[in-house]
């Protein structure tokens, strides 16, 4: 299965960079088991050395879109 990547424009500390995001599931042994995974990959200066490094990835914001609804509502043990 191929990976998808997007690659997202930043802007931190006045400075602007590129950062690649690869996606994928997180693992059964996760409390997000089964849910997107967005993991960071990379950063680059110019959207242009981005593209050249992943060329398939899409161009823009895209959320994981993760929700934690399944997990039990209980009072935190360490308040």
């Amino acid at each position: 299965m191929p990976k998808e990547y997007t690659i997202e424009k930043k802007n931190q500390y006045g400075e602007t960079f590129y950062a690649v995001y690869e996606f994928g599931t997180y693992p059964r042994s996760s409390v997000l088991a089964g849910q997107t995974r967005k993991s960071f990959v990379g950063g680059f200066d110019t959207e242009a050395e981005a593209i050249a490094t992943y060329s398939t990835a899409s161009i823009g914001y895209r959320d994981a879109c993760n929700t934690v609804s399944h997990l039990p509502d209980e009072p935190d043990l360490y308040m």
